[in-house]
């Protein structure tokens, strides 16, 4: 499926999406180049396009660039977090299907990034992510096998691991990074 037609279809029609993407035999590097990179290539070119104006082109690419490359390794990160909690609420360990999850629930969010191209309206782009955990609510069952009934608690489980994990994360990055700035 082309991504134009899998994007609207999770925006439309996710509970007959999800069913046919866990069908899907897709690998790590297509999803990215096909799907992942694309949609979240949105939102730092329309922050780069936007605070361009305001920062100077060299800051704005070098911020559009820190957006897109940490969406791409959030996403892996995610996917291997949830991947792993997934047998804990009657799903397997599954790092394909979980990446399918991660990536596709993200679509609202993405999608809605282009509202970065005016800053007042960015706001809106919680609430497209407020959906996207409600895709991510409807898929866990079709793609990681979580059952039904746990699919609400390993979605809410799955939230705040991986905002614990990513606060753990940019805290050793900015001591990495501070570490290195004191030595210059």
């Amino acid at each position: 499926m082309d991504l134009v037609a899998r994007a609207k279809s999770m925006l439309t029609t996710p509970k007959t999406e999800w069913p046919v993407i866990a069908t899907e035999a897709s690998d790590t590097a297509s999803l990215y180049t096909g799907y992942i990179a694309p949609l979240a290539a949105i939102g730092p070119v329309a922050l780069l396009i936007s605070m361009t104006v305001i920062m100077g082109l060299g800051t704005a690419v070098s911020l559009a660039i820190g957006l897109f490359v940490s969406s791409l390794v959030g996403v892996f990160i995610m996917a291997l977090v949830v991947s792993k909690l997934a047998p804990s609420f009657g799903g397997r360990d599954d790092m394909g299907q979980a990446l399918k999850l991660v990536a596709y629930s993200h679509t609202p969010a993405w999608i809605a990034s282009v509202l970065l191209l005016f800053p007042p309206l960015a706001l809106l782009v919680l609430l497209a992510a407020l959906y996207g955990i409600y895709l991510y609510y409807l898929g866990a069952p079709a793609t990681v096998g979580v059952r039904q009934e746990k699919a609400a608690v390993y979605t809410l489980v799955s939230i705040v691991v991986v905002v614990i994990v990513s606060i753990a994360l940019r805290y050793l990055l900015a001591l990495i990074v501070g570490g290195q700035m004191a030595m210059m």
